[in-house]
């Protein structure tokens, strides 16, 4: 057996979905107020804390799909996973601009004798996205240009989300490399600031379920004659 694609019915229904999305997320963004020190700037840090979460849990989900993979050589099982990556990886890319671009655009560097780009580079948390950012780069080459078998493939993409969450839990669960941001900005906000950004981050996570959905519907490779031999169980 082979995958089949979904019906004509079906993408039609996500391209909807994902504009609806999309709109609302726009919508939930506008409808943040500024705040005192930042103003309309607040915006962009909060979209930027949102997606990022987006971000981390695509990944953990690719991760326990790659787990997923190894155990059962399933082809459906392999979709999702390379769905999960292809969303999360441009988000990632996204994200670490964005909190480059927050940073400069919100940090006061009053007194700074640094410019502010090398000054933002102290920020423990900023270090850890990009250097997250050179890790997938190194997934994405291996999957793309060197890699071959979907086996090996789905071993970088546990050994990825692996690496992430050790990194991240040092940075979150150390006080002294959180300094230069405050501690749960939004929960310790109005619900004129929480509300709306927990509703962009579910708007946000549905755009990646439908975009993982097509991805794993349409682009998604299908299993090589060679690993069909190997391992008959392709539902």
């Amino acid at each position: 057996m082979t995958r089949r694609r979904p019906s004509r019915t079906a993408l039609t229904i996500a391209l909807v979905t994902l504009a609806a999305l999309i709109v609302s997320v726009v919508v939930l963004i506008a409808s943040i107020p500024p705040v005192e020190g930042l103003g309309d700037k607040v915006r962009l840090p909060l979209f930027h804390g949102g997606s990022t979460w987006v971000s981390l849990i695509l990944f953990v989900l690719m991760g326990v799909l790659a787990v997923g993979y190894l155990f059962t050589r399933r082809d459906s099982v392999y979709a999702w996973e390379v769905g999960f990556r292809a969303v999360a990886a441009p988000l990632w890319m996204v994200n670490s601009v964005l909190g480059l671009l927050a940073a400069l655009n919100t940090w006061d560097f009053t007194g700074s004798r640094e410019a502010p780009l090398m000054a933002v580079r102290q920020d423990p948390r900023l270090v850890a996205q990009f250097l997250l950012l050179l890790g997938l780069a190194m997934v994405l080459l291996l999957d793309w240009l060197v890699l071959e078998r979907r086996l090996y493939k789905a071993v970088v993409d546990l050994a990825f989300t692996v690496g992430a969450a050790v990194l991240l839990s040092d940075i979150f669960l150390d006080p002294a490399k959180r300094a230069l941001h405050p501690d749960s900005p939004v929960l310790n906000s109005g619900w004129e600031i929480k509300g709306p950004f927990f509703g962009m981050v579910v708007a946000v996570f549905g755009i990646a379920l439908v975009l993982v959905w097509i991805v794993q519907a349409y682009v998604a490779p299908r299993a090589s004659a060679e690993e069909l031999a190997e391992n008959p169980r392709t539902p």
